[in-house]
């Protein structure tokens, strides 16, 4: 098979009729160059038509920038996450960035950190999804003091950027949901047993909603699953419970363990939710694909990317210069017909 020719910015230049420092200036969105909108329009019409592509390394080199941003999160299992990297690189895209993924997996709650970013191609700055400043100092190894970060998630800190959903509201509203429906008796399906310590707002912000209102909450535990396969093992567990002391709705730590724990009720013959509601956290498309649409706190991932990339382009930008910068977006409920 023939192989296309590759097309060089003398090449653009000679068909647009100006330089090629021209060319450079506007492809790469130089400002300061002061070059007129008719010539940038000429510019970019000609390069797109002869199927220029820029290469990204040689710029790099020259601006001292790789337009490439890194995304850190604990892995792609949970639809949510994939999600969350496509709004990524929309948002990135926008603002002239590629994005390059890495991964810790999450094993019990400790992350392991494998091929840090530090050994692949350099970024210019990371979003990291919240862990603490210990582990993604471990993970980007000496770049971690001097790159750019915006943490996203859950990770709160005063000397930190971050933009995070409030997993508080996101529990209390789910839990106000299901006490105004007149559940009696709650669930709280979670990978962890939170009730040692306040790490998990979601729960928490669960637990305070259900003790003002008098309800019991029990916890059931997957041992650090959050698998539909786990969920489906918390059904079982329900299903053998005596109607006197199961719960009836369960709130799940996310959509995962809830579309889990929706399929084995319904395997067990318990109807939903006139025997157990569900309801889960995310909002992913897979709870909408469900017999019943599934009851959700959703989580916009779009406006989270959003914020995230312009803080952090901010940064880029300012060499990394400024008081950190919190923003917080609210969970919203979306009700199916789960609860």
């Amino acid at each position: 098979m023939r192989e296309s020719k590759t097309i060089s910015i003398r090449e653009v230049a000679a068909k647009a009729g100006v330089s090629t420092g021209t060319v450079s200036h506007v492809l790469n969105n130089n400002v300061a160059a002061r070059i007129a909108t008719t010539t940038q329009d000429r510019v970019r019409m000609v390069a797109r038509e002869m199927g220029y592509r820029p290469n990204r390394y040689a710029r790099s080199l020259g601006r001292r920038k790789t337009d490439t941003i890194g995304l850190l999160i604990s892995g792609l299992r949970n639809p949510f996450f994939v999600e969350l990297l496509e709004n990524a690189e929309h948002a990135a895209l926008s603002a002239g960035y590629s994005v390059l993924l890495d991964t810790a997996p999450s094993v019990q709650g400790t992350y392991k950190v494998h091929a840090p970013l530090r050994s692949a191609l350099p970024v210019d700055g990371a979003l990291v999804w919240s862990w603490n400043t210990q582990v993604a100092a471990e993970f980007l190894g000496a770049q971690a003091d001097s790159l750019p970060l915006v943490y996203i998630g859950s990770h709160r800190s005063d000397d930190s950027d971050w933009v995070s959903f409030d997993y508080e509201h996101g529990g209390r509203i789910a839990a106000q949901h299901l006490v105004e429906r007149g559940y009696r008796h709650i669930g709280y399906v979670s990978p962890y047993d939170y009730r040692a310590g306040k790490s998990e707002p979601r729960f928490w912000g669960c637990q305070s909603v259900c003790d003002e209102a008098g309800v019991p909450l029990t916890l059931l535990v997957t041992q650090g699953e959050e698998t539909r396969r786990a969920g489906l093992r918390v059904a079982e567990q329900l299903a053998a419970m005596a109607n006197g002391s199961r719960p009836d709705a369960v709130f799940c730590h996310n959509d995962v363990l809830a579309i889990g724990v929706y399929n084995g009720l319904i395997r067990a013959g318990l109807r939903v939710p006139e025997d157990i509601a569900v309801m889960g956290f995310d909002g992913i498309e897979e709870g909408d694909e469900l017999p019943q649409t599934l009851t959700t706190v959703r989580t916009d991932t779009a406006e989270l990317a959003r914020a995230a990339i312009a803080l952090l382009h901010r940064r880029i930008e300012e060499n990394a210069v400024g008081t950190p910068e919190q923003i917080v977006i609210l969970p919203t409920l979306t009700t199916g017909l789960t609860t």
